[in-house]
């Protein structure tokens, strides 16, 4: 029904390359938007779509809009990302990974792994860079947006966001938030649901799954101050190294620290990041070292989080020190030397109690100095010279030399990009039917296939901004002990708590996202979840 108008504009979409956080994404935003007012309706209505700026951004990227406007109010949103992660790891086969059928025959002559060989000599699927992530997902909703305004009389509307940067800080859904608050008051809209087409995950060609939420992601930041010595002289010092790994160790992969709802867990924390702060070589014990980490949540509040780790933090320290001074008897005993007391006495505190140590000690002087570091560092984000976690690092540094902390001490902070849990089970609003039960009814008759309902994508996705299950004390616990909150980083949560609606994320079946082998079921694309996703706008608008 529905392939004629895909095809082209798929592989027209994936043709154009549009790595994340580059100005590549300008090319797709410019050609998603040609197409749109290349519509009928679009054409004769050309306020209804548009493009809008995202705030403060060094690429001038855009979220790409498109509201088809009928009777009523009710709306649903439809939301995609048109950003895809760069095609370097193709290598040799880089001028052939945004041509599908080039690619396909080359990776017949290249050692794969073998279900990625079986899917290619099926003839199945389409391989490519954004095949799965999420280019087949964005011409799926851009052409049911183009039928849904070629109906007359219809009943209800049709808004449609595609939205740069999902790969990295998601910068365009963040904009989108203050878009969508927008469109509401102009046209009154009612928004009944959005509906994300990321692609699910699965290995059993009879079954397919769709999610009713998103889980949430934390990224803690752990600044260790230690006590500096020579190497020559280490019962001198304390290693915020060794107080770093033990903390590590009491989280990686710390099966206690998963949220479990039903037979869904969490994948417990992952460290990706841990190092001393030396500027340069030098025969010392480092002054600090610091780490961050991802942690996933399907419920847990940023309270629950942080609390937790300074428990955590507590232990590590209480245990470094044990082995400190265990060590330091055996060295004496070793030369026969009587020890002296140990007077390292180690501390914890969140960046909320050090920011404010600070104050009450500095006053107008260091919130006037910290204010113009914040800009600094700001720019150094704008012009990608730094990440965002070391800047919230350079943040926490900064604070603890103004009032000369002294170690042993571990700072809790937490850096963006924060993404809020969200399901439908906490929403306020809820839809009138059960998603499951009616996606089944029309798969099982249509296409015999079977839908199982999750609770959370795992992959993390913008759904996290469509809507807002939290309350003032997670807003509260985020922007105190985020380091530069407003500055180089933000949430528009007053714009978000005005979006209170269900999610779904229903998208075709991919494989190996952020793999040369990425590949996408071609049914999915041309047939299956236009005709799904099709029916269950249709019911959510007349419902």
């Amino acid at each position: 029904m529905f392939e004629e108008q895909i095809k082209p504009l798929f592989l027209r979409l994936v043709a154009t390359q549009s790595d994340t956080n580059t100005q590549r994404e300008t090319y797709i935003e410019e050609q998603i938007l040609i197409w749109i007012k290349e519509q009928p309706y679009f054409n004769a209505h050309s306020d209804l779509c548009g493009a809008y700026p995202v705030y403060d951004d060094p690429y001038n990227r855009n979220v790409i809009w498109s509201l088809v406007k009928g009777h009523g109010n009710k709306t649903v949103v439809l939301m995609h990302h048109h950003d895809a992660i760069d095609i370097e790891e193709y290598g040799k086969l880089k001028n052939v990974a945004l041509r599908p059928d080039e690619l396909a025959e080359a990776l017949l002559n290249r050692k794969i792994p073998d279900q990625a060989k079986t899917d290619l000599l099926s003839g199945e699927w389409t391989f490519g860079r954004g095949v799965a992530d999420m280019k087949s997902g964005a011409a799926i909703q851009l052409v049911l947006s183009a039928y849904f305004s070629e109906l007359e009389n219809f009943e209800g509307n049709i808004l449609l966001l595609s939205v740069p940067d999902e790969e990295t800080l998601s910068r365009g859904m963040l904009t989108s938030i203050k878009l969508l608050n927008e469109l509401r008051d102009k046209h009154q809209l009612e928004y009944v649901l959005t509906l994300n087409s990321e692609p699910y995950f699965n290995r059993t060609k009879g079954k397919a799954i769709f999610y009713e939420g998103s889980v949430g992601k934390i990224m803690p930041v752990l600044f260790v101050k230690g006590v500096k010595s020579h190497i020559g002289d280490p019962f001198n010092g304390f290693s915020p190294s060794l107080v770093l790994s033990d903390l590590q160790k009491k989280t990686e992969l710390n099966i206690e620290l998963c949220d479990l709802i039903g037979n869904e867990a969490t994948p417990p924390p992952v460290w990706v990041n841990l190092k001393d702060r030396k500027k340069a070589y030098d025969a010392s014990i480092p002054e600090a070292a610091t780490g961050y980490f991802n942690w996933l949540t399907f419920t847990r509040s940023p309270k629950t989080i942080i609390d937790k780790l300074v428990s955590l933090a507590n232990r590590s320290l209480r245990d470094t020190l044990i082995h400190f001074e265990d060590a330091y008897e055996n060295y004496c005993t070793l030369i026969g030397e009587t020890p002296e007391k140990i007077s390292l006495k180690p501390k914890v505190y969140t960046f909320k109690q050090l920011y404010e140590m600070a104050v009450d000690q500095k006053g107008l002087v260091f919130l006037d100095e910290y204010s113009a570091f914040q800009e600094d560092l700001n720019k150094l984000l704008i012009s990608n010279t730094i990440t965002l976690p070391e800047a919230t690092t350079r943040l926490i540094d900064y604070v603890q030399d103004a009032i000369d902390l002294e170690g042993p001490a571990i700072i809790i902070a937490l850096s963006g990009p924060y993404y809020p849990h969200v399901n439908n089970k906490y929403t306020e609003n809820k839809l009138p039917f059960s998603l499951e039960h009616f996606i089944n009814e029309i798969a099982e008759e249509k296409y015999n296939l079977t839908f199982e309902s999750k609770g959370y994508f795992m992959g993390i996705s913008d759904l996290s901004y469509a809507t807002w299950s939290g309350d003032d004390n997670d807003i509260a616990m985020i922007k105190s002990n985020s380091p530069g909150w407003d500055v180089i980083y933000k949430i528009p949560f007053r714009a978000l708590s005005g979006l209170n609606m269900p999610v779904i994320n229903l998208g075709p079946w991919g494989k190996d996202l952020h793999k040369i082998t990425e590949r996408v079921y071609t049914k999915d694309v041309y047939e299956r979840m236009p005709y799904l996703m099709k029916a269950l706008i249709v019911k959510c608008l007349q419902d």
